[in-house]
């Protein structure tokens, strides 16, 4: 109990023997506690300091009364704790003012339903902000491959915060994730307290849905660089929100194999790449989109048309629309 202000259990238990046997000597007390002479010499040594010993002529020790040695120092530091609280008080009153300007200025300018955010670093601290004050829900899209090991340890923290404080979360990755290890044992992890993932073979844009107030989108889907758009309009929100429930019904989730189909139907990632085919997508666009490489790309088409039985991709759209594929 009095360990902050140095009487530790060998402390007590030396002072305490004092009390019953006052003619004790220092190699009494340690044969009588069980501690070691250095430990006694160092608990009389304490108990001097703090003024609860008085070491007289003849080698023996008097004890004082703890309240006329302790009280002093106890009454110092509860007046250095009520100057801390003052102090704590003024802080406090001084972020509450501050936190009241920002969101002054803040709700100034998405006074017209949409706030602008430029760059990168302007879009990662309102995200910051989102995340701290969720209350029921996060849904995201992550467009373009695995994250980094360290980029899903630096958001694993917020995450574990907000699961803890009862917001729901839910990811929907890309089907490429799925051979990349640091992702996988991610959302693992993220399962394993009330997160959820999910894949699908590509999806339409980066997006952030923050319980039922609040989306943000890139201002340009093929560079998220530029930075991106808040969006508060309602019905704006709701429709992205709509989007995500589609997406998500459709979407496997992580862990779980992807079904599989009939020996004539296309799978979910071959129907993804021939619609992007259709759409005139170039390699490199479709690899941004399935967030794989060219490579993967052109072996996956490559393939694609061997399966239909065709030597060129103008041909395996029309023989994927006389399937019923398209």
């Amino acid at each position: 109990m009095l360990e902050t202000i140095g009487i530790d259990r060998p402390t007590h238990d030396v002072y305490r023997a004092l009390l019953l046997h006052p003619s004790w000597t220092l190699e009494d007390i340690a044969r009588e506690t069980g501690l070691a002479c250095a430990e006694v010499r160092a608990a009389l040594d304490r108990l001097t300091q703090l003024s609860l010993l008085h070491e007289a002529a003849d080698h023996q020790f008097v004890p004082v009364s703890p309240d006329v040695s302790l009280s002093p120092m106890l009454l110092r530091k509860e007046a250095e704790l009520d100057e801390q609280r003052a102090r704590l008080s003024q802080e406090r009153a001084a972020l509450a003012a501050l936190t009241s300007e920002y969101a002054t200025f803040a709700a100034h300018r998405g006074d017209s339903g949409v706030e602008r955010l430029e760059g990168v670093h302007a879009v990662r601290v309102r995200l910051m902000e989102l995340a701290h004050q969720a209350t029921s829900e996060v849904r995201t899209f992550v467009p373009g491959g695995a994250l980094s090991a360290a980029a899903l340890e630096a958001g694993r923290p917020l995450d574990e915060q907000n699961l803890a404080r009862g917001v729901r979360m839910r990811t929907v990755y890309l089907d490429s994730v799925r051979n990349d290890a640091a992702t996988v044992s991610y959302a693992t992890w993220l399962a394993s307290v009330g997160g959820e993932t999910r894949t699908v073979p590509t999806l339409p844009m980066r997006m952030i849905l923050c319980d039922h107030t609040t989306a943000v989108i890139p201002i340009d889907a093929e560079d998220s660089r530029q930075g991106a758009l808040l969006i508060r309009y309602p019905s704006m929100v709701q429709a992205l929100e709509e989007l995500f429930d589609l997406v998500w019904e459709n979407a496997v989730p992580l862990g779980t194999a992807p079904q599989s189909t009939a020996e004539d139907a296309p799978s979910d990632r071959e129907t993804a790449l021939l619609k992007m085919l259709a759409a005139g997508l170039t390699d490199e666009g479709i690899a941004r989109k399935m967030g794989v490489s060219l490579r993967t790309v052109r072996r996956n088409t490559a393939d694609l048309q061997k399966r239909l039985g065709v030597l060129s991709r103008f041909q395996a759209g029309a023989e994927a629309v006389r399937r019923g594929w398209l």
